[in-house]
């Protein structure tokens, strides 16, 4: 069949964009080449592949597990089913640590799944720092180093739970000290809803999305692992947590019982959503 047929025939089922996408990467091609080829004929096995392609983007399976990559930040990072896909509302994230980045500081990514944080801030700026990127799951670090790889950035990859692995000999003296922490924050009621915003999450790791009650509980343990850290070694970090806007008055009375004395700043998304928190620390 016909890319032209083909695009009719699908017009109803799937979105242009991801229809785009599972064909382009079934026939091996440019998404540009079909538009420049619409007349381009699938072989058999082409259209089978598109076929099942097809199939399980029905089912709910995301495309980015399909095609094994996902655009953020302008970068393309690989992804499977070993970490969380990256998210757009994540980039506000990017942009705020680029904002107060300097020369000599050290970047600390906690939960860091694909990678996307670290390397994103580390390909936008000219200064070298010293970078930690940590992540519960091996699995997760694998795909995380074949990233900074692609992107040849130097990262020093520690697997561990939460800050755990950076209290062990690691010298954290520097200008500025940033912490970024992605953890999962969906509560885990979550699991049972099957509506269309949520039902491609059960493709994606759980152990990257579901938490507690109230998605905070590990927020709640990385906060008194902080607070160890901070003290231990007399730091002033900026931490930066990316939250459900739902969250938002929550996690400030999280932080305020570990932080008293921190200085709280919520971030809103693109949408005007209450997405990142950033803390600014004191003794």
């Amino acid at each position: 069949m016909k890319i032209n047929k083909l695009r009719k025939k699908n017009l109803k089922k799937i979105k242009t964009l991801d229809f785009d996408l599972i064909l382009s990467y079934a026939i091996k091609k440019e998404r540009e080449f079909l538009y420049s080829h619409p007349e381009y004929k699938l072989s058999f096995f082409e259209y089978l592949k598109f076929k099942f392609y097809l199939n399980k983007i029905s089912k709910g399976l995301p495309i980015a597990y399909i095609t094994k990559t996902k655009e953020f930040f302008g970068l393309d990072f690989f992804v499977n089913q070993n970490v969380l896909i990256p998210r757009p509302e994540t980039e506000i994230m990017v942009e705020e640590v680029l904002k107060n980045i300097k020369e000599n500081s050290i970047l600390i990514d906690v939960g860091t799944g694909s990678g996307c944080i670290p390397i994103s801030i580390l390909k936008n700026i000219d200064e070298k720092i010293k970078t930690f990127a940590i992540d519960i799951s091996k699995k997760a670090l694998e795909v995380a180093k074949k990233n900074a790889k692609k992107y040849d950035v130097d990262i020093n990859f520690l697997h561990g739970n939460l800050l755990k692995p950076i209290f062990k000999n690691h010298n954290l003296k520097a200008k500025k000290l940033i912490i970024t922490a992605n953890l999962p924050y969906v509560w885990k009621e979550w699991k049972n809803n099957t509506s269309a915003e949520t039902i491609g999450l059960k493709f994606e790791p759980q152990i990257a999305l579901f938490t507690g009650k109230d998605g905070l509980e590990l927020y709640d343990k990385f906060l008194a692992q902080l607070k160890i850290l901070i003290k231990t070694h007399n730091l002033k970090p900026v931490t930066y947590l990316e939250i459900d806007p739902r969250q938002s008055k929550k996690i400030k009375t999280l932080i305020k019982k570990y932080l008293p004395k921190a200085d709280i700043q919520i971030i809103k998304d693109l949408a005007e959503l209450n997405r990142v928190v950033k803390i600014n620390h004191s003794n």
